[in-house]
């Protein structure tokens, strides 16, 4: 059947902000069949933008404490008349496509509303009147942009000659309308009778439920209906009977679904298994003192749908129903715990004091010092990396830059008061190195003299 705005499901549609209601700001409730809008006022008094296309909402209601709206969204919906925004003072966008207005009149309300920037009412009967547009941008100077197109200052000026004559005409329209209203009701009630008469004579033949969705099956296939509020308004229900008749079986309830689950969690002999149903990942970090249980889960899933149990010697987490059950290797202080869940990750940390420590204080103060010393240890070995890596440069510019044995300055210019050996001749004597039977071939008579050349 048609969903109501409770705050139930509301909390639901605001997981993004953890279920806090009063201070959200934006919140999507398209596509639930709702009819009527309440409780926003109530708890989202701060909303900034609001979804309800693709609804069965009737009337626009309830939203005049909302003085922080800047966009409503209510295309696809059953609304007749535009009424009831007054009160939201910063409403800038306001969405009315494919609805039932058919009074261009109704835009007259809307002249309060200052900060509006934007209309839209593609889809509605009033767009169909001659002189629509004008009148619109003329009963509403402030408004920038109508059914998506930019209003120009020459279009404003020519509407602004022609909006008494079009006024006086849709005033003569509305009072015709009026006049007419009291026939078309009583037509309305005939035809409302009619087919709940139907409906009774079609059940009346097999039992009420079958019947009922048999009957409610038929109307909805065979029937044509028109385009109306109420025609889509019935539509829609009919839509939620037939989707009711083909729901399965009620679930079990989830208590005793638990207590089923529970059997499993331990052996015939009662030890503790190990149970992990989300396939969440998750890290033990030990201390001398502390034990702690680190669980990877969504930073948009709701703290309220988390359960934790600790024991002496294991710990139970509950994540959406899904179990996480572990055995830990020493015993703990059940009264001397801390949970924890990062604003960043959404990550849950479940500090655990150990039984055999020798600390004495709260486990708070006590993690707080391990934290502390963790990071003075990170910051040590950070400090020794980057000395190690100032030796090694010093080592390695030691090995480019600087000679590791001192030269003779002898060996390369000669000895005093004889000539220099050319460099070319060192270098020849470097490439050619003497033969080990070098000194026998040389004649007794022979004069080495370092101007001559060599012979090859």
């Amino acid at each position: 059947m048609a969903q109501r705005i409770d705050r139930d499901l509301l909390r639901k549609r605001a997981e993004h902000n953890d279920g806090d209601l009063s201070t959200l700001r934006e919140i999507t409730l398209h596509q639930f069949d709702i009819e009527k809008i309440e409780n926003l006022d109530t708890n989202c008094r701060h909303l900034e933008i609001l979804f309800l296309q693709n609804n069965q909402i009737s009337k626009i209601e309830n939203l005049h404490k909302m003085k922080e709206l800047q966009y409503l969204q209510l295309a696809l919906n059953n609304i007749t008349v535009l009424e009831n925004l007054e009160g939201c003072e910063s409403l800038r966008k306001l969405d009315l496509t494919v609805n039932f207005i058919e009074d261009p009149l109704d835009v007259e309300s809307l002249r309060s509303n200052e900060q509006l920037r934007e209309l839209y009412l593609v889809g509605n009967p009033c767009t169909q009147k001659e002189g629509y547009r004008e009148f619109v941008i003329t009963a509403l100077p402030q408004l920038k942009l109508l059914d998506g197109r930019e209003i120009e200052k020459s279009e404003r000026i020519l509407a602004q000659q022609i909006f008494p004559a079009i006024r006086e005409r849709f005033l003569s329209e509305r009072a015709a309308r009026q006049a007419g209203q009291a026939e078309y009701n009583l037509t309305k009630a005939d035809v409302e009778a009619a087919v709940a008469t139907a409906a009774e004579k079609d059940c009346s033949t097999t039992d009420a439920p079958a019947s009922r969705l048999e009957a409610t099956r038929r109307r909805f296939q065979s029937q044509t209906t028109s385009h109306t509020p109420e025609a889509r308004l019935q539509a829609a229900r009919d839509v939620a009977i037939m989707k009711e008749g083909k729901k399965p079986t009620p679930k079990e309830d989830p208590r005793k679904a638990f207590e089923v689950k529970a059997n499993r969690l331990f052996a015939p002999d009662g030890r503790v298994l190990q149970r992990n149903e989300g396939k969440w990942l998750f890290m033990f970090h030990e201390t001398p003192d502390t034990i702690v249980l680190e669980v990877e889960i969504n930073k948009f899933l709701d703290t309220s749908l988390i359960d934790v149990d600790v024991h002496p010697t294991w710990v139970r987490v509950v994540i959406k129903g899904k179990i996480l059950q572990l055995v830990l290797d020493e015993e703990v202080k059940t009264d001397d715990v801390i949970c924890e869940r990062s604003t960043a990750s959404g990550h849950l940390c479940l500090t655990m004091l150990k039984l055999k420590s020798q600390k004495s204080g709260d486990v708070v103060e006590i993690r707080r010092k391990e934290r502390e010393a963790t990071e003075r240890q990170k910051k040590e070995e950070a400090k020794r990396a980057a000395e190690g890596g100032s030796k090694q440069r010093n080592r390695r510019y030691e090995r480019l830059f600087e000679p590791s044995e001192a030269v003779d300055i002898h060996t390369i210019v000669g000895a005093p008061g004889k000539k220099p050996i050319p460099n070319r001749a060192i270098g020849r004597e470097r490439k050619q190195a003497p033969s080990a039977n070098a000194a026998a071939d040389v004649p007794d008579d022979f004069e080495d003299d370092p101007d001559v050349p060599p012979l090859c």
